[in-house]
């Protein structure tokens, strides 16, 4: 019953994804009491053209990928301090679009067919080496850290910012630091996961979680706990069922999300 956890890609697969399905879904209860679940889409498309740039100047794919999401990330809680009149869902909007046709562009400009390219943006859970999974093991650490750190201002933004500007909170500050850090994260865990399983990491588990939360140490709770059970069963389901890894994965944090907004709350 349990074979496949006598298989090392699996074994591997499961540890890192635990790892970046905790990381992201713990990220993710901000993104979503933020009304921003639409930055996870354009911060991988970010990485995407980070992506694009680093095979088209020969450095490090993801090492480009994580200094141009983090430019991006930054440039737009810069244009939206500057441009009060504009929603963020626009701003949103008009980075993502740039982002994504900048990697287009950048991706014509590329000689021959790159698989390598294709792996990178879309990624293989599967697939993942040794090394991967420390890199894992160090985002949710640093995670962690930083989160620590920033816990008091980033809930009091989170919640009411001007209140907490009243209460002295550097709320642009703070703006900037959860922008980078998730910029950051998001880019590194595009290898791990590829592009689309990251914004869904980041989103589900925590739209699932708040249907069913009734404080916010409920929601960081069940959002780790849907998080890391969406990737466990994702992968021991496309292990059984001959299914792509990513794909099952999101399909699985979709169904606890569709339970969770069915299943009966008290008032």
């Amino acid at each position: 019953m349990f074979e496949f956890l006598e298989l090392q890609f699996m074994q591997r697969a499961l540890i890192a994804g635990v790892f970046i399905g905790s990381t992201l879904s713990l990220l993710g209860v901000f993104v979503v009491l933020r009304k921003s679940a639409f930055f996870g889409d354009a911060v991988a498309h970010f990485a995407f053209a980070g992506i694009a740039v680093g095979f088209l100047l020969a450095v490090h794919p993801i090492a480009a990928a994580v200094a141009v999401s983090l430019a991006l990330a930054l440039g737009m809680g810069y244009v939206q301090n500057k441009a009060p009149a504009q929603s963020l869902d626009t701003i949103i909007g008009i980075f993502f679009s740039g982002a994504a046709a900048l990697g287009i562009f950048i991706i014509g400009l590329l000689h021959g067919y790159r698989v390598d390219l294709f792996q990178y943006l879309f990624g293989d859970i599967i697939a993942i080496s040794s090394s991967d999974i420390a890199a894992a093991a160090i985002i949710t650490v640093v995670v962690a850290g930083i989160l620590a750190f920033l816990w008091k201002p980033l809930f009091k933004v989170t919640f009411n910012r001007e209140i907490a500007f009243i209460s002295g909170v550097r709320v642009s500050m703070v703006d900037y630091m959860f922008l980078g850090l998730l910029a950051v994260v998001t880019a590194m865990s595009i290898k791990v996961v590829g592009i689309i399983l990251v914004p869904a990491l980041l989103v589900i588990p925590a739209a699932s979680a708040k249907n069913i939360s009734r404080s916010f140490r409920q929601m960081i709770f069940y959002s780790l706990f849907f998080g890391v059970a969406s990737v466990v069963g994702g992968l021991i389901g496309s292990f059984y069922l001959n299914t792509a890894s990513g794909a099952t994965i999101v399909l699985m944090s979709i169904v606890f999300f569709a339970a969770t907004l069915i299943a009966p709350h008290s008032e």
